[in-house]
Formats: structure tokens, sequence, C-alpha cells
């Protein structure tokens, strides 16, 4: 009785099944998990799931289609991003180890949408060559979709877009050059292009009732293999090809202290930590050349190098003492004056100091990171919610340069989060930065899993831009990564110490196509949404 049930059930109920799946598989792409590979078929359970019927007049219920992509996506955004829970022991309130259960219910909105997008896969052509036209154009529209919804998931509501497909592939080393032309958003039109043909492959055998369906699906297999050979073939032609511009070596040391964020908030370990930055400063002071420009993460004095002069005075001598430049971050006052309520503004802010009492330089942080920088909609929020945040931080609205004398580097700081944003980036190398310098403190999620999908986001601003990025973080991942996304990082996560950061600074800087277009090739995913859209409303009339 139980054996005829459990088929019974796996029969009724495994759609459902199959979107968490692919969930599941989405998650293990990225870190922890590390399984990249899972991506080329991550999806084509869910899609199985939205295609499978007993006929194709089998009728379809509108709210199944979405339903089964809600499922999914809130599989892999809530497991992705479960390290978010650690704020829940930082701020001793319970309620927040519900944090990536409430992210996720936003973001799998998204792949809502795209489910109910493709849940009505082209009908059989009048001949084999037409059916592979309308699967391959399918397909085109499908991956078209996925990407138009990642790009407003990365800017809407100020915008959360870690974890596209694409940045699974982050460690492929040949895959990734073609972001120089279209940004991280080709590489997941790529992935699921190739979902959605395997899937249309796999549908179409059905539908033939045979094996021999394999010869007809000539068209669908030499679209994603010309494809493929086209972005392989490309990126093997960037990681051979010899610089030709001029370029010179900038020595850098990061410090990175290891303060655990708890001892951040506590005034009686303010000490302790001036004194550990102190003894790594005077690491830096023995090495032989000095390095060219010293780098602290962000929020590195516990108090912030302006709030007092003590702050001031501890920084700035670490600078006269070593000899050597100073880029650290910093929270900076934004006004001596109070606002209407008596509070007092302050920027996140990347500070570059000099010796001989040079005025400071500073970056101000232009995209702050809603719940952690400032509280959306305060007003209307009860009590409760506001003293989790209990101030909101200035926004920078200026993507100004940094200027490191000598040697003569323009440096375009990116602070906390913001090198997981294209559109940041791009706004400083338009400006003229030839060097990319993140400053950022994971340590709010302690020993999980987020400094490494951070660094996996991260590192395709390198490529999109063909800089050099700097990343100097308080308990890692502090590295650098190469114009190609090659990552050089000698001093093990959460641990102690200073690393020596040598890369090529190019002296005149070329602009990429993405640098100078960004994604407008996104037009192109507008007009295969529109067509795919129609086709919707054809067969539905």
């Amino acid at each position: 009785m139980v054996s005829m049930t459990i088929p019974l059930i796996l029969r009724k109920h495994w759609p459902w099944l199959a979107a968490v799946a692919s969930g599941g598989l989405l998650t293990l792409c990225f870190a922890p998990w590390n399984l990249p590979v899972l991506v080329w078929f991550a999806l084509l359970p869910l899609i199985a799931a939205l295609w499978w019927r007993e006929s194709e007049t089998e009728g379809y219920a509108f709210w199944k289609a979405p339903a089964l992509g809600y499922l999914s996506g809130f599989i892999f955004f809530a497991s992705t991003f479960q390290w978010l829970a650690s704020l829940a022991d930082l701020f001793e309130n319970p309620v927040l180890n519900g944090l990536s259960l409430y992210l996720a219910a936003y973001l799998a909105v998204y792949p809502a949408l795209w489910a109910w997008f493709i849940s009505r896969p082209p009908l059989p052509g009048s001949s084999a060559m037409a059916t592979s036209y309308y699967n391959v154009t399918f397909a085109l529209q499908g991956a078209s979709a996925w990407v138009l919804l990642d790009w407003v998931r990365g800017w809407l509501f100020t915008g959360f877009g870690w974890n596209s497909p694409g940045v699974a592939l982050h460690n492929d080393l040949a895959l990734i050059q073609i972001v120089d032309l279209v940004g991280v958003h080709g590489v997941t039109f790529v992935v699921v292009f190739c979902n959605l043909i395997l899937a249309l492959a796999f549908r179409r055998i059905r539908l033939e009732a045979s094996i021999r369906a394999l010869p007809n699906l000539r068209g669908e297999f030499m679209t994603l293999l010309v494809m493929l050979g086209l972005c392989v073939s490309y990126g093997i032609r960037c990681v051979l090809k010899k610089p030709v511009s001029p370029s010179f070596s900038l020595r850098t040391v990061a410090v990175q202290p290891n303060i655990p964020q708890d001892e951040k908030f506590d005034p009686s370990d303010e000490d302790a930590a001036l004194k550990k930055l102190d003894r790594l400063m005077q690491l830096v002071e023995g090495l032989q050349p000095l390095p060219d420009l010293v780098l602290w993460p962000e929020a590195a004095t516990p108090r912030g190098m302006f709030a007092d002069a003590e702050s001031f005075k501890f920084t700035r001598g670490q600078v006269e003492r070593s000899g050597a430049p100073l880029l650290l971050g910093s929270l900076e006052p934004a006004t001596s004056e109070p606002d209407g309520t008596g509070a007092f503004f302050e920027y996140n802010s990347a500070v570059l100091l000099e010796g001989n009492n040079a005025p400071p330089q500073s970056y101000r942080k232009r995209h702050l990171v809603p719940f952690g920088e400032f509280l959306p909609f305060r007003d209307w929020l009860p009590n409760w919610v506001r003293v989790l945040v209990p101030g909101d931080l200035r926004a920078g609205d200026e993507a100004n340069l940094l200027f490191l004398k000598k040697p003569a580097v323009r440096i375009g700081a990116l602070i906390c989060f913001e090198d997981s944003l294209a559109q940041e980036a791009r706004s400083l190398v338009k400006e003229g930065a030839q060097l990319l310098v993140n400053l950022t403190n994971d340590s709010w999620f302690s020993t999980s899993a987020a400094a490494a999908q951070h660094l996996a986001n991260a590192k395709f601003r390198a490529v999109e831009m063909r800089l050099p990025l700097l990343r100097c973080a308080n308990t890692g991942v502090t590295c650098s990564v190469d114009s190609l996304g090659r990552v050089e990082q000698r001093l093990a996560s959460f641990t102690e110490g200073i690393d020596t950061l040598v890369v090529r600074i190019p002296k005149n800087p070329e602009f990429t196509w993405y640098a100078k277009y960004g994604d407008s090739w996104l037009w192109l995913c507008v007009a295969g949404v529109l067509m795919g859209l129609s086709r919707r409303l054809r067969r539905a009339g």
C-alpha cells in the first residue's frame, strides 16, 4: 500500500519538487559549495515542471507557472543568502534570523515572472527547420527575459543583484572575458540560453517519441556551440594577448586587522583595536623598500579618524611615522551643523592621507546599503524597527577620484559592496581611474560565505574595465584581481596580518566597450522580450 502511495504522491507533486531541486542546484553553484558546473543545467528541473503536460492541448493554470518559479527562487535566495542570519547574534535580535527569508520573499518575484514568461514553449513547426528556428528564437527570448529581470533586480529599491547565474562562473577564465563587451549579464545570458536549449532538445525528443529526433536538433545545438565557441575563443584571445599599452608597477601593502564586529561595537575594545593597527603598521615600517601605498579596510578605526582629535592624531601619525601614503575607510562628518532633528550627518568615506600634513582627500560612498547604512521609509516604520538602524548615513553625490602623487595614480575607490555594482565602477573609470580599490568590512557576517560571494561578484569589475582591482578587508578576502580576473591572495581570511600586493598600472588605460556603453546591449533583450510577449498574446487569442 505504501509502495503504491509514494509514486502517486511523487506523480502529483513532482513539479513542486522539481522547482525545489532547481533552487537547490543553483545554491550549490555558489560559496560555500562552489560547484559551478551545475549552473549549466540547474534550471532544467524547473523548466521541466513548467512544460510537462500529458498532451500539448492540456490546459494551463495561470497561477501555477509563477508559483513554481517563486518557489524555486525562494529556495535559492533564502539558502544562498542565509549568512544574513549572522546579524541576529551580532545585534542580539532573534527577528534578524529571518532576514534571508524576508529578502527571498521579495527576490523570488523575479524568477516567478520569468517562469510565467517561458511557461508556454513553442509549438512544433511545419518542418524540422521551422521547429529548430522556433526553439532557438524562444531560447533567445527566454534568456533575454532572465537578463532583464536580473538587471532590474540590480537597481530597483536600491538594488541587490548578487549571484546571478553568470557569477557562478567567476573562475572560468576563458568564458568571463566577454564581460569587457557585455558585462556579467552577458555570461548569464549564455548560461540561461544553454539551459533552455537543453530543455527544448529533451522536449523535442519526447514529442517525436524517438531518439531519431536527434539529427533534427542540429539547429539548436549548432547555435549553442557557435555561441559558446565565440565566447571561449574571444576569452582565449584575451588571455593570450600581450599588453601593448605602457604600464608601471605599484607596490601596495594591505592591512587585515581581523577585528570581530562585536569588538567594534564595544567601547572597551577601542584601545585594543588601535594597538593592533599600530602593531601591524610596525611590520609595514620594517619593509624595504617602503610600499607606495598602504591600505586599511572600511571602518578601520573604531570611531572613525574624524571622530575626535585623538583618533585623527593616531591615524595621521601612522602616515608620518611609516613614510607611506595611507588609504583607509572612515566615517566623515558631512557638516558641522545639525539638521532639523539635531542629528549630524556622516558619510562612509575612503580617505587618502599623504605625508607632510597634506590635506586629506576623500571619496564618499554613493550607494548605501539599505537597513545597514540607512533605513528606508524610516518615518513610516514602528519604533522597534527604527532602533535597529539608529541613524542614517548620507550618500555621496560625486564620482570623484583620489590622486596619489608618487607614483602618480588616479584611484577609483569603491566602499563595501560598491565593487559588486558595475555602474559604480563605470562612473569612476569614465572619470579616468587607473586603479580600482575596494575597502570593505565583511566581519558583519562572521565566518560565513558572505565574503567569498562578495569576491565572486566583485571580480567581474576588473575584467569589465580591464583594470586591476585591490581589495582590503577587515577579515578578508584581502587580495588583488588583475584585468583578466585572476586573484592573488596570500593572506588567509579570518587571520591578522599584512599582504604585499604588486599590480601593474596602465599609464593611459583605454575604455573597454563595456566601460563606454555599459548595458546598452540590453535593448536587444527588450526587443526579444517584446517579441515573446507578442507570441504569448497571439497564442492566447
